[in-house]
């Protein structure tokens, strides 16, 4: 299994809800897209200098079925309504039985 972390730094300004509707259309995603094994969003809750304002863990079968839910029209969807507020991101990908 493919796990697949990705680390999501706001903008400074972004607004509460914006960043709370991301990670509605984020959950939102997995039972529409079949290759998404597992989806987990949290919320970061120290708000120390080095946290991430999001992290995303999902799983899939193969590196195919990650490529196929990152060329996934809702997810291009959800991507392209978070873009103009993310700062940086991340992301971590590693095997796992």
């Amino acid at each position: 299994m493919l796990q697949h972390y990705v680390f999501i730094k706001y903008l400074a300004d972004t607004p509460e809800a914006h960043v709370e509707e991301f990670c509605r259309r984020m959950r939102a995603l997995h039972p529409r897209i079949p290759c998404v094994e597992h989806l987990e969003v949290g919320r970061d809750s120290l708000h120390d200098v080095r946290s991430w304002d999001v992290l995303l863990i999902m799983r899939f079968a193969s590196i195919e079925a990650l490529r196929e839910y990152q060329q996934h029209p809702e997810h291009q969807q959800v991507m392209a309504f978070n873009s103009r507020a993310v700062a940086q991101v991340g992301s971590v990908d590693f095997w796992v039985d």
